[in-house]
């Protein structure tokens, strides 16, 4: 059976898995006393350890070894979307961009934003799971909702590539070539209704260069999964 994988934000710090992870432990995996796991601690290190104590609601490990290390995060993507009305299809796209790689997941709402909301929390233990399941040393970070507005102030000072997703015939930058750039990157993917001439305005004006994803009209969260795919390949 491989090694189970578990997330510890400082496990040099700490000998205790999360309820979660203690439950999952000791009621799936059936996981006992000097069996051995790894812990992730989302900032770049692969650890071995070994189960000290299996219990439904507080399990801890011992023997702590650090197996990998990588100091540099190259994940180069940081994603900001407009989130839709089915927050599913949005869990799901965190999901598969945690899954590929990425540095961060941010949402804002716009003028055809069709969400106010999100719940993070949520979204958090969506995204350790996720990275547990492919085994991702670096954790994204998530960014909560904000408007528009306050996300290009947020970024005006930022010295990454920034570019978004935009539907026009005279678009001649493809993701693919946007990707290949390999540089740190921010990428805006609007709402389903896209985003308005005025905000494409103010978009151009502040540095952002819009990029195509090809001729098909695609689902808010499909744009997001294609853009981090195009990143993950171009590593």
């Amino acid at each position: 059976m491989a090694i189970p994988v578990f997330f510890v934000e400082n496990p040099d710090k700490s000998d205790v898995l999360s309820a979660d992870d203690s439950f999952h432990a000791n009621k799936v995996l059936r996981l006992k006393s000097g069996d051995a796991i790894y812990i992730l601690d989302g900032a770049g290190k692969k650890f071995k350890a070994t189960l000290l104590v299996s219990d439904a609601r507080k399990s801890t490990y011992s023997n702590i070894i650090l197996e990998i290390e990588e100091k540099t995060n190259k994940n180069l993507l940081n994603l900001w979307i407009a989130p839709t009305k089915q927050m599913e299809r949005m869990e799901w796209m965190v999901e598969k961009c945690t899954e590929m790689g990425i540095r961060s997941i941010g949402f804002f709402q716009s003028k055809n934003s069709e969400r106010k909301e999100i719940k993070i929390q949520r979204l958090e233990k969506i995204v350790i799971s996720a990275m547990k399941q492919s085994k991702q040393l670096f954790k994204p970070q998530l960014n909560p909702i904000i408007s528009f507005d306050d996300l290009l102030k947020k970024l005006e000072k930022s010295f990454e590539l920034k570019g978004f997703a935009y539907i026009s015939e005279n678009n001649n930058l493809t993701i693919r070539s946007f990707a290949n750039m390999k540089q740190e990157s921010i990428a805006l993917i609007g709402p389903e209704g896209d985003f308005t001439p005025n905000e494409i305005i103010k978009l151009n004006s502040h540095g952002f260069k819009g990029f195509s994803l090809g001729n098909s009209i695609l689902r808010t969260e499909t744009a997001g999964i294609l853009t981090c795919a195009s990143f993950n390949l171009s590593n």
